[in-house]
Protein backbone atom coordinates (compact mmCIF):
# COMPACT_ATOMS: atom_id res chain seq x y z
CA UNK A 1 0.00 0.00 0.00
CA UNK A 2 1.19 3.33 -0.92
CA UNK A 3 1.35 5.85 1.80
CA UNK A 4 -0.08 9.64 0.95
CA UNK A 5 2.02 11.44 2.53
CA UNK A 6 1.25 15.64 3.40
CA UNK A 7 5.03 17.00 3.85
CA UNK A 8 6.07 17.70 0.02
CA UNK A 9 2.47 18.49 -1.20
CA UNK A 10 2.58 21.40 1.75
CA UNK A 11 6.05 22.51 0.43
CA UNK A 12 5.51 22.69 -2.81
CA UNK A 13 2.46 25.11 -1.66
CA UNK A 14 4.41 27.12 0.82
CA UNK A 15 7.35 27.93 -1.79
CA UNK A 16 4.99 29.62 -4.05
CA UNK A 17 3.26 30.92 -1.06
CA UNK A 18 6.63 32.53 0.26
CA UNK A 19 7.27 34.36 -2.99
CA UNK A 20 3.87 36.09 -2.62
CA UNK A 21 4.11 37.23 0.53
CA UNK A 22 7.72 38.39 -0.15
CA UNK A 23 6.14 40.81 -3.08
CA UNK A 24 3.68 41.66 -0.45
CA UNK A 25 6.00 42.69 2.04
CA UNK A 26 8.11 44.66 -0.54
CA UNK A 27 4.64 47.03 -0.69
CA UNK A 28 4.90 46.83 3.46
CA UNK A 29 1.90 44.62 3.37
CA UNK A 30 2.11 42.08 6.31
CA UNK A 31 -0.92 39.58 6.02
CA UNK A 32 -2.68 39.14 9.01
CA UNK A 33 -5.39 36.16 9.83
CA UNK A 34 -7.30 36.69 12.96
CA UNK A 35 -8.77 33.22 13.95
CA UNK A 36 -11.90 33.21 16.28
CA UNK A 37 -13.01 31.07 19.14
CA UNK A 38 -15.07 30.23 21.73
CA UNK A 39 -13.56 27.77 24.48
CA UNK A 40 -11.01 25.41 23.98
CA UNK A 41 -11.10 22.13 22.06
CA UNK A 42 -8.34 19.91 21.47
CA UNK A 43 -8.32 19.16 17.68
CA UNK A 44 -8.89 23.04 17.49
CA UNK A 45 -5.79 23.94 20.06
CA UNK A 46 -4.09 21.75 17.76
CA UNK A 47 -5.23 23.04 14.31
CA UNK A 48 -4.48 26.48 16.04
CA UNK A 49 -1.17 25.14 16.86
CA UNK A 50 -0.13 24.05 13.63
CA UNK A 51 -1.54 27.80 11.74
CA UNK A 52 0.84 29.99 14.09
CA UNK A 53 3.85 27.68 13.44
CA UNK A 54 3.84 27.80 10.14
CA UNK A 55 2.37 30.96 9.48
CA UNK A 56 5.29 32.14 11.62
CA UNK A 57 7.58 30.69 9.12
CA UNK A 58 6.35 32.51 5.78
CA UNK A 59 5.70 35.80 7.62
CA UNK A 60 2.17 36.23 8.43
CA UNK A 61 0.81 37.49 11.51
CA UNK A 62 -2.10 35.37 13.71
CA UNK A 63 -4.26 37.22 15.84
CA UNK A 64 -5.80 34.71 18.61
CA UNK A 65 -9.32 36.34 19.45
CA UNK A 66 -11.49 34.31 22.04
CA UNK A 67 -15.04 35.28 22.89
CA UNK A 68 -16.13 35.22 26.43
CA UNK A 69 -18.91 32.97 25.94
CA UNK A 70 -21.34 32.14 22.88
CA UNK A 71 -23.13 35.46 22.57
CA UNK A 72 -19.72 37.05 22.30
CA UNK A 73 -19.22 35.16 18.81
CA UNK A 74 -20.70 37.69 16.32
CA UNK A 75 -19.90 40.91 17.51
CA UNK A 76 -15.77 39.53 17.95
CA UNK A 77 -16.12 38.52 14.47
CA UNK A 78 -17.28 42.29 13.46
CA UNK A 79 -14.77 43.73 15.43
CA UNK A 80 -11.89 41.60 13.71
CA UNK A 81 -12.77 42.79 10.28
CA UNK A 82 -11.39 46.26 10.87
CA UNK A 83 -7.91 44.96 10.32
CA UNK A 84 -7.86 41.24 9.56
CA UNK A 85 -7.03 40.28 5.76
CA UNK A 86 -8.53 36.99 6.52
CA UNK A 87 -10.48 35.40 9.17
CA UNK A 88 -11.36 32.07 10.32
CA UNK A 89 -13.66 30.97 13.18
CA UNK A 90 -12.37 27.70 14.87
CA UNK A 91 -14.90 24.85 15.14
CA UNK A 92 -16.85 23.05 16.70
CA UNK A 93 -19.10 25.56 17.76
CA UNK A 94 -20.83 25.61 21.60
CA UNK A 95 -24.54 25.22 21.60
CA UNK A 96 -26.61 28.05 21.35
CA UNK A 97 -24.59 29.75 18.02
CA UNK A 98 -25.74 28.65 15.34
CA UNK A 99 -23.55 27.85 12.29
CA UNK A 100 -25.14 29.96 9.45
CA UNK A 101 -25.15 33.17 11.54
CA UNK A 102 -21.49 32.97 12.34
CA UNK A 103 -20.72 32.13 8.72
CA UNK A 104 -22.95 34.95 7.58
CA UNK A 105 -21.37 37.47 10.04
CA UNK A 106 -17.48 36.97 7.84
CA UNK A 107 -16.89 39.41 5.11
CA UNK A 108 -16.89 37.17 2.01
CA UNK A 109 -13.56 38.85 1.08
CA UNK A 110 -12.47 37.50 4.32
CA UNK A 111 -13.75 34.46 4.18
CA UNK A 112 -10.67 32.21 3.73
CA UNK A 113 -12.60 28.82 4.60
CA UNK A 114 -15.41 29.58 2.02
CA UNK A 115 -17.74 29.21 4.74
CA UNK A 116 -19.75 32.38 3.46
CA UNK A 117 -22.90 31.72 1.23
CA UNK A 118 -21.61 33.47 -1.18
CA UNK A 119 -18.33 31.78 -1.52
CA UNK A 120 -19.99 28.57 -1.03
CA UNK A 121 -22.32 29.59 -4.07
CA UNK A 122 -19.36 29.71 -5.97
CA UNK A 123 -17.66 26.67 -5.29
CA UNK A 124 -21.01 25.10 -6.34
CA UNK A 125 -21.04 26.65 -9.75
CA UNK A 126 -17.76 25.72 -10.33
CA UNK A 127 -16.14 29.36 -9.87
CA UNK A 128 -14.58 28.88 -6.70
CA UNK A 129 -13.20 31.68 -5.10
CA UNK A 130 -12.26 30.68 -1.29
CA UNK A 131 -12.55 27.24 -0.76
CA UNK A 132 -12.48 25.16 2.77
CA UNK A 133 -9.19 24.11 3.52
CA UNK A 134 -9.37 20.68 4.08
CA UNK A 135 -11.56 20.17 1.08
CA UNK A 136 -9.06 21.65 -1.11
CA UNK A 137 -6.67 19.43 0.55
CA UNK A 138 -8.16 16.04 -0.48
CA UNK A 139 -8.03 17.35 -4.00
CA UNK A 140 -4.18 18.66 -4.03
CA UNK A 141 -3.25 15.92 -2.76
CA UNK A 142 -4.45 13.43 -4.94
CA UNK A 143 -3.35 15.33 -8.12
CA UNK A 144 0.10 15.63 -6.70
CA UNK A 145 0.10 11.56 -6.56
CA UNK A 146 -1.74 11.70 -9.99
CA UNK A 147 -4.78 9.65 -8.75
CA UNK A 148 -6.77 9.50 -12.02
CA UNK A 149 -10.38 11.31 -11.12
CA UNK A 150 -11.79 11.77 -14.36
CA UNK A 151 -14.47 9.21 -14.84
CA UNK A 152 -13.66 7.47 -11.95
CA UNK A 153 -16.25 6.02 -8.94
CA UNK A 154 -15.95 8.54 -5.96
CA UNK A 155 -17.70 8.31 -2.69
CA UNK A 156 -17.41 11.24 -0.03
CA UNK A 157 -18.40 10.18 3.80
CA UNK A 158 -19.95 12.97 5.65
CA UNK A 159 -21.88 15.52 4.71
CA UNK A 160 -20.61 18.64 6.38
CA UNK A 161 -20.43 22.08 5.08
CA UNK A 162 -16.35 22.28 5.73
CA UNK A 163 -15.31 19.13 4.18
CA UNK A 164 -17.95 16.40 3.16
CA UNK A 165 -20.00 19.06 0.76
CA UNK A 166 -17.25 20.71 -0.65
CA UNK A 167 -15.01 17.99 -1.35
CA UNK A 168 -17.97 16.21 -3.19
CA UNK A 169 -18.33 19.33 -5.20
CA UNK A 170 -14.57 19.67 -5.99
CA UNK A 171 -14.45 15.95 -7.29
CA UNK A 172 -17.35 16.41 -9.68
CA UNK A 173 -15.48 19.49 -11.21
CA UNK A 174 -13.00 16.70 -11.91
CA UNK A 175 -15.26 14.77 -13.63
CA UNK A 176 -15.13 12.16 -11.02
CA UNK A 177 -18.97 10.82 -10.75
CA UNK A 178 -19.16 11.10 -6.78
CA UNK A 179 -21.52 10.04 -4.30
CA UNK A 180 -22.48 12.12 -1.17
CA UNK A 181 -22.79 9.43 1.86
CA UNK A 182 -23.66 10.41 5.52
CA UNK A 183 -25.04 9.00 8.79
CA UNK A 184 -28.39 7.78 7.22
CA UNK A 185 -27.56 6.41 4.12
CA UNK A 186 -28.15 2.45 3.49
CA UNK A 187 -25.87 -0.23 3.37
CA UNK A 188 -22.93 2.35 2.85
CA UNK A 189 -20.98 -0.98 2.44
CA UNK A 190 -22.02 -1.41 -1.09
CA UNK A 191 -21.35 2.25 -2.04
CA UNK A 192 -17.79 2.30 -0.90
CA UNK A 193 -16.71 -1.16 -2.31
CA UNK A 194 -17.52 0.29 -5.86
CA UNK A 195 -15.93 2.78 -5.35
CA UNK A 196 -12.00 3.92 -6.71
CA UNK A 197 -11.68 6.87 -4.97
CA UNK A 198 -12.88 6.89 -1.26
CA UNK A 199 -13.11 10.23 1.22
CA UNK A 200 -14.10 9.71 4.58
CA UNK A 201 -14.63 12.54 6.76
CA UNK A 202 -16.91 11.29 9.74
CA UNK A 203 -15.45 11.97 13.03
CA UNK A 204 -15.50 8.95 13.93
CA UNK A 205 -12.11 6.67 14.98
CA UNK A 206 -11.83 3.20 12.63
CA UNK A 207 -14.95 3.84 11.34
CA UNK A 208 -13.92 2.90 7.61
CA UNK A 209 -12.54 -0.94 7.61
CA UNK A 210 -10.87 -2.99 5.33
CA UNK A 211 -14.04 -5.20 4.84
CA UNK A 212 -15.82 -1.77 3.33
CA UNK A 213 -13.40 -0.95 0.25
CA UNK A 214 -12.06 -2.32 -2.74
CA UNK A 215 -8.92 -3.57 -3.31
CA UNK A 216 -6.52 -1.63 -4.75
CA UNK A 217 -8.92 1.47 -3.66
CA UNK A 218 -7.38 5.27 -2.95
CA UNK A 219 -8.70 6.42 0.64
CA UNK A 220 -7.94 9.57 1.95
CA UNK A 221 -8.78 9.98 5.44
CA UNK A 222 -10.03 13.59 6.45
CA UNK A 223 -10.34 12.28 10.33
CA UNK A 224 -8.83 13.97 12.86
CA UNK A 225 -10.20 12.17 16.50
CA UNK A 226 -7.70 13.24 19.69
CA UNK A 227 -7.27 10.23 21.60
CA UNK A 228 -5.01 9.35 24.51
CA UNK A 229 -2.55 7.99 21.96
CA UNK A 230 -2.79 10.39 19.78
CA UNK A 231 -4.46 11.74 17.13
CA UNK A 232 -6.48 9.34 14.87
CA UNK A 233 -8.21 9.21 11.47
CA UNK A 234 -11.44 8.12 10.60
CA UNK A 235 -10.06 4.92 8.28
CA UNK A 236 -8.35 1.94 10.48
CA UNK A 237 -5.07 2.03 9.18
CA UNK A 238 -4.47 -2.09 9.90
CA UNK A 239 -7.17 -2.91 7.51
CA UNK A 240 -6.09 -0.44 4.93
CA UNK A 241 -2.82 -1.67 4.71
CA UNK A 242 -4.50 -5.25 3.65
CA UNK A 243 -6.33 -4.12 0.95
CA UNK A 244 -5.99 -0.36 -0.22
CA UNK A 245 -3.78 0.08 -2.39
CA UNK A 246 -3.05 3.85 -1.38
CA UNK A 247 -4.03 5.49 1.94
CA UNK A 248 -3.51 8.93 3.46
CA UNK A 249 -2.49 8.59 6.53
CA UNK A 250 -3.11 10.19 10.51
CA UNK A 251 -1.16 12.11 11.24
CA UNK A 252 0.50 12.97 8.07
CA UNK A 253 -1.91 13.14 5.73
CA UNK A 254 -4.16 15.96 5.24
CA UNK A 255 -3.20 18.14 8.21
CA UNK A 256 -0.31 19.84 6.34
CA UNK A 257 -1.91 20.56 3.27
CA UNK A 258 -4.74 21.77 4.98
CA UNK A 259 -2.74 24.27 6.80
CA UNK A 260 -0.84 25.43 3.94
CA UNK A 261 -3.79 26.10 1.53
CA UNK A 262 -5.26 28.05 4.68
CA UNK A 263 -2.33 30.35 4.45
CA UNK A 264 -2.30 30.30 1.05
CA UNK A 265 -5.59 31.96 1.36
CA UNK A 266 -4.94 34.46 3.38
CA UNK A 267 -2.65 35.60 0.86
CA UNK A 268 -5.28 35.83 -1.88
CA UNK A 269 -7.13 37.79 0.70
CA UNK A 270 -4.45 40.20 1.42
CA UNK A 271 -3.40 40.72 -2.47
CA UNK A 272 -7.10 41.19 -3.28
CA UNK A 273 -7.43 43.82 -0.40
CA UNK A 274 -4.49 45.83 -1.05
CA UNK A 275 -4.61 46.36 -4.78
Amino acid sequence: MRLLHGRPVAERVNARTRERIAALHARRVRPLLAVIRVGADPAAESYLGRIRGLAGELGIDVDGLVASDASGLVPLIRRADAGAHGMLVLTPLPPGVGEAEVAEAIPPDRDVEGVHPYNVGLLTLGRPRFIPSTAEAVLELLRFYEVPLRGANAIVIGRSPIVGRPAAALLTQEDATVTLAHSRTADLASLTRAARIVVVAIGRRGFLRGDMIAPGATVIDAGINVTPAGIAGDADADGMAQVAGALSPVPGGLGAVTTALLLRSVVSAAEEQTR
